[in-house]
């Protein structure tokens, strides 16, 4: 019944967050595409300021490997060689002659691809001869890698200097006619180019694909977590809330998740709470119809051994009125539902003192047929109280019939009915049995009486002393 009932608020529930997504238009909503894009857009500004972070920072990286031997170019040893070289060559009168040109070509034999050379007149100051770097003519370069190498040269002009990295440097040299003066272009940072440049690249693209990959994880562990909810909803297990999860479609699914789980198990609960108040119900009810059975029998056991004649009338006349409240009970079943569940105001009507202090004497000599010693204090009393007699009767059979199934019969039972402070209190004292093997006891008795006396704004307390007296004080508001 359980599991019938939580598919079907399942199914209800389901109708109710299908409904309330086509009440809410998507532009109320936050959307995960929409945030998805904004979190693309962010990664590519990152990715952007992290390849132009990285890629200027080239200049420092090549500070650092500069350093290594055979990296950059050796200027002492250049100057020496180039000296040396300049004994044996005269410098060309003009960069059109070129048989001239032709000749002194072997001059630049010491240079490597990285290193180009202009030579000038110190004279004159015409330029006339030059060598360019076998590195920006390489046919072994192909267009994007040149366009990697024109970017960083133009980068390196304009930064390079700035740390201190100088890419070009002149010396005087006396050749064999004149004097010359040589500017030496030197490229051999371009060694660091590429491999920056795929560093930079890799670093872009790390940037780039760290936040979506950040956002898809934390999207994939809420459905893990919403697919988890899901799982211990399915076994049974409702007491588990689920966390919030912002306000996109994953946020709306899990607070309504999680107020179908709260729904289910408020449903599951007083399904199982009413279960509960229809067994006390039916416990209840034999216990109290029990009560007047019981002393409907005795008068009748009285009547059929033909104890006191002279009382049979009176007898008989009981047995009708136990009778009478017999199918009282089996009329008001249904009353035994205030006990149990929330209160209800009864039908309260005044009731004389009079018609209470009779089914208080008539409860006292049942006893004494049973066999019970009794001892009573009962003022006269005028005046009435407000209450539902049917159910005070309840009451009162529910405390007598503890006696009769838990009292001694050795020791006297106490009863004392008064007044005081506009209060009917009525006060039952009895000795409790030292062997109680066999009774059975579910408390129904007590618990509907003290349900009673709160629905007439009353009061029902009990007190067991040592486990040798039981004694139980009921108060009514006296009218």
């Amino acid at each position: 019944m359980t599991k019938k009932i939580k598919h079907k608020e399942l199914r209800s529930h389901t109708k109710h967050f299908t409904v309330l997504c086509d009440k809410n238009p998507l532009w109320k909503i936050p959307r995960i595409r929409l945030q998805f894009l904004v979190t693309i857009l962010l990664s590519f500004l990152l990715a952007v300021g992290g390849f132009s972070l990285t890629w200027h920072m080239m200049p420092c990286a090549w500070k650092i490997v500069r350093h290594i031997p055979g990296m950059d170019l050796d200027r002492d040893a250049l100057k020496t060689e180039l000296t040396e070289r300049a004994k044996n060559y005269d410098l060309p009168s003009s960069k059109n002659n070129k048989q001239e040109q032709a000749a002194f070509k072997p001059f630049f034999d010491c240079l490597d691809s990285y290193t180009g050379i202009a030579i000038y007149s110190e004279d004159d100051h015409y330029c006339r001869t030059q060598h360019t770097a076998d590195i920006l003519h390489s046919k072994n370069w192909n267009f994007f890698t040149n366009m990697i190498f024109q970017i960083t040269y133009s980068n390196y002009a304009s930064v390079l200097p700035l740390n201190g990295i100088e890419d070009y440097f002149h010396i005087e040299i006396n050749f064999r006619n004149e004097t010359g003066e040589l500017y030496i272009s030197s490229f051999h940072n371009s060694r660091v180019t590429i491999p920056w440049f795929l560093f930079s690249i890799g670093i872009a693209l790390f940037l780039l694909l760290l936040l979506p990959l950040l956002f898809l994880r934390k999207k994939v562990q809420d459905i893990g977590i919403l697919k988890d909810h899901i799982l211990q909803m399915s076994g049974g297990d409702l007491n588990q809330p689920i966390a919030s999860m912002g306000n996109d479609e994953l946020g709306v699914l899990a607070r309504e998740l999680d107020q179908m789980r709260s729904t289910l198990h408020t449903n599951i609960q007083q399904e199982m709470e009413s279960r509960r108040a229809n067994q006390d119900l039916i416990t209840a009810m034999s216990h109290d119809l029990r009560t007047p059975l019981t002393i409907l029998h005795g008068y009748l056991d009285i009547l059929s051994l033909g104890r006191n004649p002279e009382q049979q009338r009176e007898y008989i006349r009981r047995c009708l009125q136990k009778t009478e409240d017999i199918q009282q009970l089996t009329d008001r079943m249904f009353e035994y539902s205030l006990v149990y569940e929330a209160p209800q105001n009864l039908l309260l009507v005044p009731i004389p003192v009079k018609n209470i202090q009779r089914m208080l004497s008539e409860h006292l000599d049942f006893l004494r047929l049973a066999g019970f010693q009794t001892s009573e204090s009962i003022a006269p009393l005028n005046g009435h109280v407000n209450g539902d007699e049917a159910s005070l009767k309840r009451l009162f059979q529910n405390l007598f019939s503890n006696v009769l199934k838990y009292g001694d019969k050795s020791k006297p039972v106490t009863l004392q009915f008064f007044t005081e402070k506009n209060l009917c209190r009525i006060t039952l004292s009895n000795a409790i049995k030292k062997n109680q093997i066999g009774i059975e006891s579910n408390h129904i008795g007590l618990k509907s009486a003290e349900k009673i006396a709160e629905m007439h704004h009353g009061t029902l307390t009990f007190t067991q002393k040592n486990e040798l007296l039981f004694l139980v004080e009921v108060t009514l508001p006296l009218q």
